[in-house]
């Protein structure tokens, strides 16, 4: 029990005490505030005051926690930008979803003036009633006053896709006895050769 609530009177009312307490909040170390303060460090079951703190326009509690502290974190930007195309686009991207805003004059043939067109892309998470009316007020909550738009949901799917490829390399070499086929002879000059042989036979007798 801390000093400051020993020092009421023993008919203090359960208020009197809830408020020296909240009271003491000036002594807690000031990186612990800074914790509550940071919707990435915030705890879980603090991010629904945090929200409001920040005055968060759109939240369910519904949400998993990485997306509650996805729209917390974007609360601020979305505020400086609040009626802006820019917004709408922020706040979508705080749900996880990507979207693409297409405004009247950017139709063709064109819409009617002040009006846009919402395509947001839904991922393999898939689509259920909640998840369409939490879209419809978050882009409702940050778009020009006047702006009137018209969604549509487009699903999509995202694989990891593996491609291997091989190939396969030979030759079929046969080998066949060597056969002479036609040869040119190169050109010869003729050449002619004449002999000639000639021979005597003598014969000798003794003197009679």
């Amino acid at each position: 029990m801390s000093d400051d609530i020993r020092l009421l009177p023993p008919n203090s009312t359960a208020l009197e005490k809830t408020i020296v307490g909240a009271a003491e909040l000036d002594r807690v170390r000031p990186e612990v505030i800074a914790r509550l303060w940071n919707p990435d460090t915030c705890p879980a079951a603090a991010l629904p005051w945090l929200a409001w703190a920040l005055s968060v326009d759109e939240w369910e509690a519904t949400w998993d926690e990485p997306t509650q502290r996805r729209v917390i974190a974007a609360s601020i930007d979305i505020h400086r930008h609040k009626g802006t195309v820019s917004a709408v686009r922020a706040a979508l991207r705080a749900l996880g979803h990507t979207g693409q805003i297409i405004e009247w004059w950017q139709q063709d043939p064109p819409g009617h003036p002040y009006t846009f067109l919402a395509d947001v892309e839904i991922d393999s998470r898939g689509l259920d009633i909640e998840t369409q009316i939490a879209i419809e007020r978050q882009i409702t909550a940050v778009k020009p006053a006047r702006s009137h738009f018209a969604m549509r949901l487009i699903a999509s799917t995202r694989a990891v896709v593996h491609l291997a490829s091989t190939a396969i390399y030979g030759e079929d070499i046969t080998v066949y006895p060597y056969i002479t086929e036609e040869t040119d002879a190169p050109s010869l000059a003729p050449h002619i050769g004449i002999g000639s042989l000639g021979a005597d036979m003598t014969s000798i007798y003794p003197q009679g």
